[in-house]
Parts: structure tokens; C-alpha cells; sequence
């Protein structure tokens, strides 16, 4: 891979522990492939209503004028969306499609009311992909190609096509930053208040800074090591070598696209814990040099978890039976203690389990209830 992809996938792993260089980073995209703009589009659910959003722009764009436009448009852009979703293979590799999609032809495609003001603004074609396999409806990528040219081309695509795995990465693992950012304009100062573990690591895996619920899991389950001068280790073998691997190149990022979870380290000894991690290149909390780090992630899958289930059983398609189980994994229940819980035998809930996971594309049930916390979570500690 070229030092271009690697400049560009480096600024876009920083936007993890500062959302604030997504623009920035989106805008070193849209100029490499000569499009005129970006857009991360999200769903937002409040008291029963379900909004479509824009959180996540290039900087070329206001972020006035992309609300004013989805508040005249959202129909129209739900209803494109909503084919983008159905076209979508369930596999992990993310594609872009094209607005060909979405019309007959290219004239049936310019008499659609958001497209005319689409091209009134100098725009015309657009290319889009959904970011999050496991939830669809959470975030899906969108590029918009000024009027005068034609639709993204191989080369264009192929670029896309290196790039991309890294943003889906990226999105999945700033939601708990970003919803920290809704309370605090400095994040990695306010990281005590988030509800899974933050490590800040330098490049030699020493600790920088760290947060209550990391020193927390550190204490409960003995997984993580500290070694001379704070040096992070993992005391499970298997463990330490995926740590090892994805310290060592950027490259070993970003390889399960459209379902980053599944590049999570996962320990083989009965510990909850998923950990993730991610390149920190830069950040203005820590310095305005390189700093050349990484940002660790763990999530304790045995704590209780709020998300939409109801969603959850839609997207898998999950029978009665094992969507009750799910509002039970949620609780952080065991499968004999929910076997107890429903009068059913431990092996019908091994079972109802192993479905469960069949169905949802996850290896173990650690990675699922760090899927389910995609479905509508919330990472802020209470108040």
C-alpha cells in the first residue's frame, strides 16, 4: 500500500479518540477520488421516533445546511437508503453502490425531488455503503460526485476499497468517544466517565493514561499485566501475539470491514473481556508532536447491557425463544443461570445459544454481547 493510504488510514484512526479530525480526514478522501463531499449518516432514535442524521462530514460541507436538507429530504433519502440496505450482501467486505439503484434510468434518477436539489448545488451522482454489517441502520457511508462527472471509477474504487475497512473500524470504536464528546469537549481528559476501559498506550505498549473502569478490570480478572517501566502486557499467550500483531503495522487493521468486532482479542481463559485497540497518531490532548500510540478498548461483556433487542431480533431474525434469551445475555445471566430462570434444561440454552450465534455471524458469546452493545447503547456512566 502506497505512504498515501497510510498517511490517510493513520488520520482516520486518530478521529477514534478525537471525532473532531473526521472532517479533515473525510476531505483528504473525497480529494483523492475527486468527489465534491462526504457523508457518515446515522440513525437516531428518540422516544419511539427514529431521525436521520449527518454527525460525520467532510469539511467541505456546513453542517446547517446538510440539517436543512435532510429536514426537507429525509423521506426521499430513507427510501435510497433503505434500497442501499437490501442490495447489501451480508458478508464482511463493504461495497459501494451506486445511485443507478435507485432509479430506471438516469432520467427517471433527475425528476426525484432531492436529487434536483442535489444537482442545483453542483452535484449529481453519489456512491454508498453501509459501515456496520451487524446493524445496518447505523452508520452508512455516502460520497457526492459533482454534476459535470461520471460515476466513481475503477481506480476511484479501488482506492475506496483500502480505505474503507479502516473508517467501518474507526466509526465502531469512537461511538463510546463520541457520545462522550456529547458531554465533554476534551475526551481523553473526561475518559472516567465512560463505561468500558481506556487505555492510552505509547508505541512501546507503556501506559500513558487510563481510565476507572480499566483499572477496575485490571483488578477483577488479573488479564492485564503491568510490567517494568507500566508496560502493558496480556497475560493470555494468545492474546499477547494478536496485541503484538496489531501493534506492530497499521496494515494488520481494518480486516473484517463491514464487522470490526471479529478483529477483536478475545481471551481463551474464561475472562469476559473483549479488548480492541487502534492507532492514536496524533492527538492535542496529548502533545502537538507525533505521538505514534494506540488507544486500547476492553468491554466487559459480563455487565449488564441496554440496547434495542427488538431491533437485535430483526436483524437476525431471531425466533421468540431466542430473542427471551437475548434479554437475558443482556442482564449478564449465564446460560445455567438463565436455564434456571425459564425451568429449561442448560443444554436447550447451549442450544438456543449456539443459534443465536450461528445467526448473527459471532464466534463466541463475548462477541456477541459486544455486538449487541451497537444496537442502541449507551457508554456514559450514570449521573
Amino acid at each position: 500500500m502506497s505512504d498515501e493510504i497510510q498517511d490517510l488510514t493513520l488520520k482516520i484512526y486518530d478521529a477514534v479518540a478525537d471525532p473532531g479530525r473526521w472532517g479533515a480526514a473525510l476531505d483528504q478522501l473525497v480529494d483523492r477520488v475527486g468527489a465534491q463531499g462526504s457523508i457518515i449518516f446515522e440513525w437516531e432514535d428518540s422516544e419511539g421516533d427514529r431521525r436521520l442524521t449527518a454527525p460525520i462530514h467532510s469539511g467541505y460541507y456546513f453542517s446547517d445546511a446538510i440539517s436543512v436538507y435532510l429536514s426537507k429530504c429525509q423521506d426521499m433519502e430513507a427510501r435510497d437508503q433503505a434500497i442501499i440496505r437490501q442490495h447489501t450482501h451480508d458478508d464482511d467486505e463493504i461495497a459501494l453502490l451506486d445511485d443507478t439503484l435507485l432509479a430506471s434510468s438516469v432520467d427517471e434518477l433527475k425528476q426525484q425531488e432531492h436529487v434536483q436539489k442535489l444537482m442545483r448545488l453542483g452535484m449529481f451522482h453519489r456512491a454508498a455503503g453501509v459501515m456496520n454489517k451487524d446493524n445496518r441502520w447505523l452508520s452508512l457511508f455516502s460520497v457526492q460526485l459533482n454534476a459535470a462527472r461520471n460515476p466513481l471509477d475503477a481506480k476511484e474504487r479501488h482506492f475506496l476499497s483500502q480505505v474503507l475497512p479502516h473508517v467501518a473500524k474507526a466509526l465502531d470504536l469512537s461511538i463510546p468517544i463520541r457520545q462522550l464528546q456529547s458531554r465533554y469537549q476534551r475526551v481523553l481528559s473526561a475518559i472516567d466517565e465512560l463505561a468500558i476501559g481506556v487505555c492510552v498506550l505509547d508505541s512501546r505498549a507503556m501506559i500513558v493514561a487510563r481510565n476507572e473502569e480499566f483499572r477496575r478490570q485490571q483488578e477483577t480478572y488479573r488479564l492485564f499485566r503491568v510490567g517494568q517501566g507500566s508496560q502493558l502486557r496480556i497475560a493470555d499467550r494468545s492474546g499477547q501475539s494478536q496485541l503484538d500483531r496489531l501493534m506492530s503495522d497499521w496494515r494488520e487493521h481494518g480486516r473484517f470491514g463491514g464487522r470490526p468486532r471479529k478483529e477483536s482479542i478475545l481471551s481463551h481463559t474464561d475472562t469476559p473481556l473483549c479488548i480492541e485497540i487502534t492507532p492514536l497518531q496524533k492527538s492535542d490532548e496529548i502533545g502537538n508532536g507525533l505521538f505514534g500510540g494506540f488507544v486500547l478498548c476492553s468491554t466487559d461483556t459480563s455487565l449488564p447491557v441496554m440496547c434495542d433487542k427488538t431491533r437485535i431480533r430483526q436483524a437476525f431474525g431471531l425466533t421468540s425463544a431466542e430473542a427471551s434469551l437475548v434479554d437475558a445475555i443482556g442482564e449478564g445471566l449465564t446460560n445455567p443461570e438463565i436455564a434456571d430462570r425459564r425451568n429449561r434444561s442448560v443444554s436447550t440454552v447451549n442450544a438456543q445459544t449456539k443459534s443465536i450465534l450461528a445467526k448473527s455471524n459471532c464466534a463466541n458469546r463475548t462477541q456477541f454481547v459486544r455486538m449487541m452493545m451497537r444496537f442502541g447503547a449507551s457508554f456514559l456512566t450514570p449521573r
